[in-house]
């Protein structure tokens, strides 16, 4: 699991989603937030980025740290 710094946006009803992150010095942006759920310590996220790729992100609020679950390259 890698830790990202991730730029993120928090909706009307405080419902952060991520925007981009930097994975590897490279800036990954968010095309589209195919799924999203629920656990325990935190959020998860399955996007692609604008190179294509599908990365799923989990962010946990109570430590506010975003970390790179798994990557599915094309």
């Amino acid at each position: 699991m890698e830790y990202l710094t991730v730029e993120s946006h928090a909706g009307t009803k405080a419902e952060e989603h991520p925007l981009r992150f930097f994975s590897n010095k490279r800036k990954i942006e968010i095309t589209s937030i195919e799924k999203r759920w629920l656990t325990p310590d935190g959020r998860c996220f399955t996007v692609t980025g604008n190179d294509g790729w599908l990365y799923i992100l989990k962010y946990n609020p109570e430590n506010d740290i975003w970390s790179l679950v798994a990557i599915d390259r094309p």
